[in-house]
């Protein structure tokens, strides 16, 4: 199931999911986007790896651009009902001790989406 709860809905909100090969993504909720519940139950350790990535151009779209040069395949909410739309995919390989971390959240809870394939994600059906 998918959902939004009162710590996120509003706020830009990133989370982070893996796919049914390996491939990390980077899910960007613009304060309406909807998330799995995997992500509802663990929204702090989200925000810890958000807060831990360094960008030069945090604030602007150009953000979706570093994140994807750090490895990531990035979507974002398509405002005003979305859905998520895929912006880029990876330049480079996400580095160990990141990737470490990420799939020490995520890998419980793949999706069973390529996000190589995908380039828009409408509801919690597509994942």
């Amino acid at each position: 199931m998918s959902q939004m709860n009162e710590e996120i809905e509003g706020r830009e909100f990133d989370w982070y999911a893996i796919d049914s090969e390996g491939n990390l993504g980077l899910f960007s909720t613009a304060g309406e986007g909807f998330v799995p519940d995997y992500v509802i139950n663990n929204v702090g350790l989200h925000d810890a790896i958000s807060d831990s990535i360094d960008s030069s151009n945090w604030g602007n779209p150009e953000v979706f651009f570093d994140y994807c040069k750090l490895g990531f395949y990035v979507f974002d909410w398509d405002l005003p009902s979305g859905p998520y739309k895929k912006k880029c995919e990876p330049s480079n390989s996400i580095s160990n001790n990141l990737k470490l971390r990420l799939l020490e959240l995520v890998n419980d809870n793949k999706l069973s989406i390529n996000f190589r394939k995908f380039t828009d994600i409408k509801s919690v059906k597509d994942i």
